[in-house]
């Protein structure tokens, strides 16, 4: 009788220690996967620029927008360009200058905000133009650039027009051209070129 409870004790000792190994792992995997989750969910920080290279990002953005201060400097950014800073123009308005790795300045574009990158049909806040809208806005950016291949038409997110084609012309220079609301070309603005 002694030996069926003690077989009877050891097999429940087991069979409890592996349950709370089990619980012990799930615990762990749980908190693993949320911390991950949570990782994930956070935005990366981007890494910070040498002082030297920061300073010379800051005076390729003054040198394209005299009279501008610089709110930040950065590396990367839209169009596969290698650095950018952040700017607010003298009159107020917030801009990114994209900078080459010779640091000159290339382009001026509105600053749409951290991590709105330009990804798919264009930029947050922009969709595409379908129709006889997009039609009369790719007709206007044809009058005015012969022979360049349209890759995108869309809303355009900042307030300087309401429409915008992407570009590329015959001398292979890619544009965003910017079109008014009674389809006139109103602005274009030189992206560099992507590999």
């Amino acid at each position: 009788m002694q030996i069926a409870i003690r077989k009877t004790a050891l097999t429940l000792a087991a069979v409890s220690a592996f349950g709370l190994g089990g619980a012990a792992l799930a615990g762990a995997a749980d908190n693993g996967s949320s911390s991950s989750r949570s990782s994930t969910a956070t935005r990366p920080q981007r890494e910070a620029l040498a002082s030297d290279v920061a300073a010379k990002l800051k005076a390729a953005a003054l040198e394209k927008l005299p009279g501008a201060t610089v709110l930040r400097t950065e590396a990367g950014g839209p169009y596969v360009t290698a650095y950018h800073a952040h700017i607010r123009t003298s009159g107020g308005s917030l801009q990114v200058v994209l900078v080459t790795t010779g640091f000159e300045a290339t382009t001026v574009q509105a600053d749409r905000g951290r991590g709105s990158g330009r990804g798919g049909a264009g930029g947050r806040n922009e969709t595409a133009l379908t129709g006889d809208l997009k039609a009369r806005v790719e007709a206007a950016v044809r009058a005015r650039y012969p022979g360049a291949t349209i890759l995108r038409t869309e809303t355009n997110g900042d307030s300087t027009a309401p429409y915008e084609s992407h570009v590329r012309t015959s001398a292979g220079t890619e544009l965003e051209v910017l079109v008014s609301a009674s389809f006139a070309v109103v602005e274009a603005r030189e992206h560099p070129a992507r590999p």
